[in-house]
């Protein structure tokens, strides 16, 4: 992979969240670990990403785009998913985001703008957006399976031996599959 025409990485982790709204912030701490890790000079982080319309700026220039964030799925508390591209475009699932603009709208004003990534979320379920520092234990509790979904993104082997879902399409947060770090 090469860089883009702007020397931009052509993917972008977006740790999507305000950490000073509890589980909101969850994108954001996944993202911050994920800095830790070496994804690969093709690959840049963005932990803090404040969603909604300025989502459109951050996929500018990009192949691919991994958003990690806290959204209302009617899932169990700390469930994560990870949701395609198609799914959202399609509303397919009850995706909410806990921003001021569906990730829905963000995508077509991206392609609108000529921004046309392949997009696909890693979500997890919150138990409490409110005020507050801290994840909850629930939501703590699905950071490695986060972290692991992510990173089996990356590096593309997604169909290829690691899945990121089960045959429901989703995975629940905390389970031991002895593929955690």
């Amino acid at each position: 992979m090469s860089a883009g025409a702007e020397g931009r990485r052509p993917t972008v982790v977006l740790g999507v969240g305000n950490e000073l709204m509890r589980d909101d912030g969850v994108g954001t701490v996944v993202a911050r670990r994920l800095e830790e890790e070496n994804l690969g000079a093709d690959v840049e982080i963005i932990p803090g990403a404040v969603g909604g319309l300025d989502l459109v700026f951050d996929l500018e220039g990009r192949e691919r785009a991994i958003i990690v964030d806290a959204a209302r799925m009617g899932l169990s508390p700390g469930e994560v998913r990870v949701i395609r591209r198609e799914e959202i475009e399609d509303r397919l699932l009850p995706l909410a985001s806990l921003h001021e603009i569906g990730l829905h709208d963000v995508l077509e004003l991206a392609e609108l703008t000529g921004a046309s990534p392949e997009v696909v979320v890693v979500a997890v379920e919150p138990v409490e957006v409110l005020p507050g520092l801290g994840l909850s234990p629930a939501v703590q509790a699905a950071v490695p399976e986060m972290i692991r979904l992510v990173k089996c993104l990356v590096a593309e082997e997604v169909g290829s031996g690691i899945s990121p879902r089960s045959e429901a399409g989703e995975s629940k947060g905390g389970q031991d599959d002895g593929n955690r770090e």
